[in-house]
């Protein structure tokens, strides 16, 4: 037998090898049922994880919408205060107030919400 015969045994016997490892999982030693049974508990685990994810999504859905609501609230007050002269704030503060709220308000909501419902 040449060097390149037994290369080619060997190549096959691998192929062979590879092909009935467990890939298929009726090849892997389990039975039919058994591998039924695996399949329909990870499918219903899969369901009760898919469940839990949309309620913990509406949760905190409703807890950004609130505190986003407070946020700006809390800013539009103090803009009502010192236009109604309550407050004396520079106009620089005020107008760096308005503007960094605006953006932090508006980052806050697309990060969350883009990490609560992801693209599918």
């Amino acid at each position: 037998m040449s060097e390149n015969e037994g290369s080619e045994k060997a190549k096959e016997n691998f192929r062979k090898l590879i092909e009935s490892s467990s890939t298929n999982p009726l090849n892997s030693g389990l039975s039919q049922n058994e591998f039924e049974q695996y399949d329909k508990e990870e499918r219903r685990t899969r369901l009760v994880g898919l469940a839990q994810d949309i309620q913990e999504r509406k949760k905190f859905a409703q807890w950004i919408f609130w505190m986003v609501v407070f946020w700006l609230v809390v800013i539009l007050g103090i803009i009502i205060a010192e236009g109604l002269h309550y407050l004396d704030i520079p106009q620089a503060v005020t107008i760096a107030l308005i503007g960094s709220t605006t953006v932090n308000v508006t980052a806050f909501f697309v990060i969350v919400t883009k990490y609560l419902f992801p693209g599918k």
